[in-house]
């Protein structure tokens, strides 16, 4: 089975879940003995890239330069993969070139969408190529239902196939209920430290919250963004600054080992899809404290029983799921015991078999249907549209890649 997968922010930190997913996803096909391949552009960061290599999964990240137009970009994307013979292609994360490619594939080939999160950025191209793709992916059961509401795709060609994580093992997750309680109650945040739909500037107010019901916590930021200096300010003015501590970014591995010391993982999202923070936290026995948003969230996390679900911005609602927790160490063992036993359901095993059996049983049908010509006139997305000549762009493209002028589009 030759697979290829686009993903344009494979060296563009900093990383999401989804390009995590892709990652975790294609090393674990490669090791099946698949050929697999990732197609990207060049950035500033290549550790995914390394990671992918050494794994024995190709990755190409010269099919094109940085001046070509996006339909440019497309033709020499769809005819490397028709040369190569692909028998799945799919789009997790593009733009552009990954999706304006599928009405030039060859016919022969399999064609697969990821959607991500619930928005625009995925609905919108999906629901403007629907008819070239054979299965469109979502990863939380919200999502799938809305590639089906919203995107002119029909059940049959949908399907729900959630992320997938490694987990500790039984052994692992009742030595984690062991711990003794003379420790600070450690509470995590996964992901972007940006203020979007993440929230993260409502980590303030929470810690200021958490510290006045006198519970002695620490609080762990795992991750990076553009509202670290205000974060590091807004804790400071709260006098909360010593019980946060900023690790950055850390790699897999490293995550994980800070997971083992963690008891509860906040997530204060506005919009979510399917977080890998939430499934890799409760795959380390560590009990989420989570917004009740139409998402993963909701549909992971049962309230009181595996984490708690709380109204989005209600710091003090946050701050009381938290003081609970610390207080009643026997809760916290049960609920620790009930995420972990949630995460069964989103191995990262689990999650490599459904997309195996779903590329083969995409190859057959689409080895087994009529044929049909490809459209090289088929119309590209809105938001790769131009009012301007082809010429015009592309001496804008040049200027931008030489620096003399800034890309505002």
């Amino acid at each position: 089975m030759r697979s290829v997968f686009i993903d344009s922010t494979l060296t563009t930190p900093p990383f999401g879940g989804a390009t995590t997913f892709l990652a975790e996803l294609c090393c674990a096909l490669a090791a099946q003995a698949e050929r697999v391949t990732v197609v990207g552009r060049p950035g500033s960061d290549d550790s995914v890239v390394e990671k992918l290599r050494s794994a024995g999964v190709e990755v190409h990240l010269d099919l094109w330069r940085s001046t070509h137009l996006p339909e440019q970009r497309a033709k020499r994307l769809a005819a490397w993969v028709n040369r190569e013979s692909a028998d799945v292609y799919v789009v997790s994360i593009s733009p552009d070139a990954g999706w304006l490619a599928l009405p030039l594939l060859d016919p022969s080939i399999a064609t697969m969408s990821i959607a991500h999160a619930d928005g625009p950025a995925f609905y919108s191209p999906l629901q403007h190529y629907a008819q070239f793709i054979d299965c469109a992916v979502g990863v939380s059961k919200s999502i799938h239902q809305s590639t089906i509401d919203h995107c002119s795709v029909s059940p049959a060609r949908a399907r729900h196939i959630p992320y997938g994580v490694p987990l500790l093992s039984p052994d692992e997750v009742r030595a984690r209920r062991e711990r003794g309680s003379d420790e600070p109650f450690r509470v995590a945040y996964l992901g972007r430290l940006v203020q979007g739909h993440k929230r993260a500037l409502d980590l303030i107010p929470l810690a200021t919250e958490i510290k006045r019901r006198e519970v002695r916590f620490e609080l762990n930021l795992i991750g990076d963004g553009e509202e670290r200096a205000a974060l590091e300010a807004g804790f400071a003015a709260g006098k909360v600054r010593s019980e946060v501590k900023f690790w950055g970014w850390l790699g897999p591995e490293q995550v994980r080992q800070k997971l083992k010391e963690m008891d509860a993982v906040v997530l204060l999202s506005d919009s979510e899809g399917l977080p890998l923070a939430l499934l890799e936290s409760i795959g380390h026995g560590v009990v989420p404290i989570v917004t009740r948003i139409k998402s993963g969230l909701t549909e992971v996390v049962r309230e009181g029983d595996n984490g708690f679900l709380v109204e989005v911005g209600d710091m003090s609602a946050f701050a009381d799921r938290v003081a609970l927790l610390a207080t009643d160490r026997e809760r916290l063992s049960q609920m620790r015991l009930k995420a972990w036993e949630t995460s069964q359901d989103f191995s990262l095993d689990k999650m490599v078999t459904t997309y195996e059996e779903t590329f083969k049983q995409l190859a057959a049908a689409r080895q087994n249907a009529p044929a049909h010509a490809m459209d090289r006139g088929y119309p590209v997305m809105a938001s790769c549209r131009s009012r301007y000549p082809s010429w015009i762009r592309k001496l804008k493209s040049y200027a931008v890649a030489a620096g003399l002028v800034r890309d505002v589009s």
